[in-house]
């Protein structure tokens, strides 16, 4: 699963070299002796183990190391993620890169900047179980496909259909509640759906079945490659406040290179905010995010967040067609890399 570089390393966007050498950060980051700022953090989705580094780095002092109190609060998903710090109601949020094209396709001039990707993969998959498997992307022609309505994977789903010359009203689409979803594909109502794979992985695990009754097909292995889950933050907090970004940026940073290397203590950490949480599955879940969704090739090279400009590009344009967008973002009006800290903290190899 390991996504690979494209084109030449030359051509990558890792302003994080060059922030480094300006000396913008050091290895070490000291804390002042000052007053903590107070930060809101949206995540991406409910609390969880798929968000369980940023209460690793909340307990083990890692934010407070950067005088960053974090207050990390869960959401419904992305889109309510990136309203919040588009509203400027949340300094910061954890969201999906494809969900952050499509807010600043539709609202250019609040659309909030991406400092930092986590997931190297975009886990959008269509899954289906073995007892009735999909197998390439034209099995769906007649087969009864639950998807959303507001998540990336089915909007997008039109447009990976297209880009694989498969007529996308050949498809048999069922409008599917998320909550419903895993429930329709075990009673069998559905042949497949449209999911996030950490996501609807771990309930079916949750609801008794093995990952080898699970089939998966990544949007990443039919035309569009694009980045998952990052943080991001205003134009206007990124000019108004640029050492906080930096620090919050960094903070980020180790929270997931830091859970990589303490994975008890992160499932720990998030244990305590909700614990009718199942430990086993939360691991399993952290666990596949870090070295299926992050440790890519591209990231045990590069570091976490490392991108290039051409896969950003190429993706956007997908994302334009697929979600219909009035206007898409320049890939160099997407990002803003330059907070990045240097390799040497971003390492996950």
């Amino acid at each position: 699963m390991d996504n690979k570089l494209s084109g030449s390393t030359r051509r990558q966007t890792l302003l994080s070299g060059a922030a480094a050498a300006a000396g913008l950060f050091s290895p070490a980051m000291p804390a002042i002796a000052q007053t903590a700022d107070n930060v809101k953090l949206a995540l991406e989705f409910r609390i969880y183990g798929g968000n369980a580094p940023t209460f690793y780095a909340i307990e083990s002092g890692i934010f407070k190391n950067l005088n960053l109190n974090v207050t990390a609060d869960g959401s419904s998903g992305s889109g309510e993620a990136i309203t919040r710090v588009a509203s400027g109601a949340y300094d910061f949020a954890l969201a999906d890169a494809s969900a952050v094209v499509e807010f600043a396709g539709r609202n250019p001039d609040s659309a909030p900047k991406i400092l930092m990707p986590i997931f190297d993969v975009f886990p959008a998959v269509v899954l289906s179980l073995k007892r009735k498997p999909i197998k390439t992307l034209k099995d769906l022609v007649g087969a009864k496909l639950g998807t959303g309505t507001a998540d990336a994977g089915s909007k997008i789903l039109p447009a990976l259909l297209a880009l694989n010359k498969i007529d996308p009203k050949s498809v048999n689409r069922t409008t599917v509640d998320v909550k419903l979803r895993d429930t329709l594909l075990l009673k069998g109502d559905v042949d497949a759906v449209i999911a996030f794979d950490y996501t609807a992985i771990f309930n079916l695990m949750d609801n008794g079945l093995a990952l080898d009754d699970i089939t998966l097909l990544y949007y990443s292995n039919f035309g569009f490659n694009f980045c998952g889950n990052s943080l991001i933050a205003s134009p206007q907090l990124i000019r108004d406040k640029p050492d906080l970004v930096k620090r919050m940026t960094l903070g980020i940073a180790r929270s997931w290179v830091g859970a990589a290397k303490n994975r008890e203590a992160a499932i720990d950490a998030v244990m305590k905010r909700d614990k009718l949480l199942n430990p086993k599955i939360e691991r399993a879940r952290m666990d596949w995010v870090i070295d299926r969704l992050i440790r890519t090739e591209n990231v045990r090279k590069n570091g976490l967040g490392a991108i290039e400009l051409k896969r950003v590009e190429d993706s956007i344009a997908v994302l334009k067609d697929g979600l219909e967008l009035p206007s898409a973002p320049t890939a160099q009006g997407l990002l803003d890399l330059s907070f990045m800290p240097p390799l040497s903290e971003r390492q996950m190899g």
